[in-house]
């Protein structure tokens, strides 16, 4: 006989109960997941035992793949690791840059350090989690939902380039993480098509405990119709089906439709990451 997952949404609105904030440990998850990230994306990702820090870097991608992550630095150390972290990118060619997640990252408040030694702060995300499934309108009948399997990369892929305006020059690249991501099991991605026109995409990385999604996106001309609610809605259960007791997802500062139409699925605040570079630095140096 066929159940309902404890996950799902409970038939009776008034049944459901507040759901428990993230815990530390699910807070840790989401912080080592946004690294995943950046990884499945076609970046590589090192830990640099000395800087206390991970080292994310896609040459010739530009500041979103090449920085550092996850400082785990002391209270007598973090000026001397900053420096160090910045001399190293530096060395690779690359602009010194550091994420920091506010409320994980050590020490505290070190974005705000690094902000008063003359580093400048270029973006910031903030992390919405949910426990549960949202609900969206019944849409169009020519709707279908597809999941990504590898002879669909490459129209996959195409969709994403057209919907965030990605570079045709790292196609190759992006296509080969994402065969690695499906072949490796962590990651499932899914295509919302209406009749024979693909509308939507995201992808669900599953981890520890937490699960992510990411690149949720909407063609331009078939935007604020309900296709990206719809497709957030399937891949969010999917991940809580798929054993993750929250499903978690990163939103620019300043992006208010966005936080809108997550609020609006039960997704809730959670942590902040911004992402700082070094002053002076001039590409070539």
């Amino acid at each position: 006989m066929t159940q309902r997952p404890e996950t799902a949404r409970p038939r009776d609105e008034a049944a459901l109960a507040e759901p428990l904030p993230p815990d530390r440990s699910e807070l840790e998850a989401i912080g080592r997941q946004l690294i995943s990230l950046w990884e499945l994306a076609g970046a590589a990702v090192t830990h640099l035992d000395e800087l206390e820090v991970e080292l994310v870097t896609w040459p010739e991608r530009g500041l979103a793949f090449n920085h550092g992550a996850r400082p785990r630095w002391g209270e007598a150390t973090w000026a001397q690791r900053a420096s160090d972290l910045a001399a190293r990118l530096r060395a690779l060619g690359q602009v010194p840059a550091l994420v920091v997640v506010e409320e994980l990252d050590r020490p505290p408040g070190l974005a705000d350090r690094l902000l008063a030694e003359g580093w400048l702060e270029i973006g910031r995300e903030q992390v919405f989690w949910t426990r549960r499934v949202g609900v969206v309108p019944h849409l169009d009948p020519a709707l279908r939902i597809e999941a990504l399997t590898p002879p669909r990369i490459a129209d996959y892929e195409a969709l994403e380039r057209e919907i965030f305006g990605l570079s045709p020059t790292e196609a190759a690249d992006r296509r080969a993480a994402l065969e690695r991501g499906l072949a490796g099991g962590m990651l499932r991605a899914y295509m919302v098509r209406l009749g024979e026109e693909p509308v939507a995409v995201t992808r669900l990385l599953q981890g520890e405990r937490v699960a992510v999604l990411q690149g949720i996106g909407v063609v331009a001309e078939r935007r604020r119709q309900g296709y990206g609610g719809l497709i957030t809605t399937v891949a969010t259960r999917a991940g809580l089906a798929g054993g993750a007791r929250l499903v978690w997802l990163s939103v620019e500062a300043g992006n208010e439709p966005a936080r809108t139409l997550y609020t609006s699925l039960d997704y809730r605040p959670a942590l902040t990451w911004r992402r700082l570079i070094h002053p002076g630095f001039t590409r070539g140096r």
